[in-house]
């Protein structure tokens, strides 16, 4: 599955016509609640904190973020055309695999036993697909490609290079979105949020030419908005945007 562009909130007019490559939130109270997702997961990954991102701290940060985006939009409403970005698929880790593992792997995993794949007897592969609760997996027996959904609180790039450690993996990575959109971005400093939105347009699925950066901080339920030149002096926001190479 590839990912393209940015979500969206609107429905497919006939569900049975609707694709499982594009992600669709039927009203936007569920495209909320998936951006702040998106965005509180973000934020988990940069804190880092193992394989796994922190159930409680992902609930209190998806709340907080949710909250925040709704009081910027609700005084500008122009910022509820930028959304946050899907970056990847969420649990979705594809790797290259080499040698006898890759013969191992290909030979198991085939289209009959894709939905529960069994141990392959190699010691570290088995006790890390175990640990991050592999659930399915997909094989090409030509190149040596496996796709693994495991579960979705899995920080997939941890688990990214942890596979990468393993030998007999020759890469790893998570299922990355294609392209570029408009998207959010944020940091929490001492109690204030400082958000950048980053809306984008023209010729996107190839990386999207044009930008424009907007800065609002969020504190005690009050919104301000920054100006450009204020906000590139914020270390909060200097670093986000050293980060995404937003300019």
């Amino acid at each position: 599955m590839v990912l393209i562009g940015s979500v969206t909130a609107v429905a497919p007019a006939d569900s049975a016509e609707s694709d499982e490559t594009t992600y669709l939130h039927p009203s936007p109270w569920e495209a909320a609640d998936a951006e702040a997702q998106f965005l509180a997961d973000r934020l988990l990954r940069r804190e880092g904190g193992g394989l796994m991102l922190d159930d409680e701290r992902q609930r209190a940060l998806r709340h907080e973020v949710k909250q925040a985006l709704s009081l910027i939009r609700r005084a500008y409403p122009a910022m509820a055309d930028v959304r946050v970005r899907e970056e990847y698929r969420p649990g979705r880790i594809i790797l290259g695999l080499k040698g006898e593992l890759k013969d191992t792997v290909v030979g198991m995993w085939n289209d009959e036993n894709a939905l529960t794949p069994p141990p392959t007897g190699h010691a570290a592969f088995d006790a890390l697909n175990a640990k991050l609760g592999l659930k399915a997996a997909e094989t090409l027996r030509f190149g040596g490609y496996a796709f693994l959904d495991v579960d979705e609180r899995v920080d997939v790039i941890e688990a990214a290079f942890a596979y990468f450690m393993i030998d007999g993996v020759d890469y790893a990575r998570p299922e990355w979105a294609v392209g570029g959109s408009p998207d959010v971005d944020a940091a929490k400093v001492q109690g204030i949020w400082h958000f950048v939105f980053r809306n984008a347009w023209g010729d996107c699925p190839a990386g999207c030419i044009h930008s424009e950066l907007s800065f609002f901080i969020v504190a005690n339920g009050e919104v301000q908005r920054i100006g450009r030149a204020e906000a590139r002096s914020m270390d909060p926001i200097a670093t986000l945007l050293a980060d995404r190479g937003w300019r």
